[in-house]
């Protein structure tokens, strides 16, 4: 802690950052790199502090002494910091892949796994099949699930958690599932992952992602 506010400030708000651009995506940073990001969304987020500051009158209307304006902005950086975060999540990692990807640098999207590259893209989740080993398919209809839950499933390295709509037997019957209970109550089925031996996954794409193809006669 006896380090300068300023570089305090600086790695607080870059942490705030990377937190944000990497939580749920299983990526493992050498330190180097970790260093790097941190530092970098810090000074950018410090930058675009002192940039706003400086747009706007110095003189304050009331009196405020210096570890006020200190904490001042240092809330005001991580604040910048977290939407800076929240930017590169959902729109600057995406823009600078397909740029790589149209120019041929590089066609790996940079995800951890596979997983992690089908739960990023941006579609529309229909239906989910869970393939189990002891032969039973479990359903997950979105379409069907009403009233339908604001997170109709949950995916996480240790397994799913989904609202079974119904179940394929081994004879290829099928068993619907009502998830209401009683008092209103939603039935959550939790499925480890050792259990799990193939998911299925059918989805919309959006028509930005989907190349039309002109048949002629």
């Amino acid at each position: 802690m006896k380090i300068p506010y300023e570089l305090q400030i600086v790695l607080v708000a870059g942490y705030l950052a990377y937190k944000i651009i990497s939580i749920g995506k299983g990526r493992i940073h050498r330190t180097e790199d970790f260093l790097l990001q941190v530092l970098s969304f810090g000074v950018v987020s410090r930058s675009a502090t002192a940039a706003i500051l400086w747009l706007f009158p110095k003189s304050m209307p009331i009196e405020v002494d210096e570890a006020v304006s200190i904490a001042l902005v240092a809330v005001l950086t991580c604040a910048v910091a977290t939407v800076l975060g929240m930017l590169w999540r959902a729109f600057g990692e995406g823009v600078v892949r397909s740029i790589m990807n149209v120019s041929g640098v590089y066609r790996d999207d940079h995800e951890s796994s596979v997983w992690q590259s089908i739960m990023n893209q941006p579609a529309k989740w229909t239906v989910v099949q869970i393939f189990l080993e002891d032969g039973l398919v479990l359903e997950a209809n979105f379409g069907q699930m009403k009233p339908f839950p604001r997170v109709p499933i949950i995916m996480n390295e240790d397994g799913i958690a989904t609202y079974v709509t119904g179940r394929y037997r081994e004879d290829n019957s099928f068993e619907s599932y009502d998830i209401t209970g009683n008092d209103g109550d939603i039935t959550l089925t939790y499925v480890p992952r050792s259990s799990i031996k193939r998911v299925d996954v059918s989805w919309r794409l959006p028509d930005r992602h989907i190349i039309a193809s002109e048949i002629s006669a």
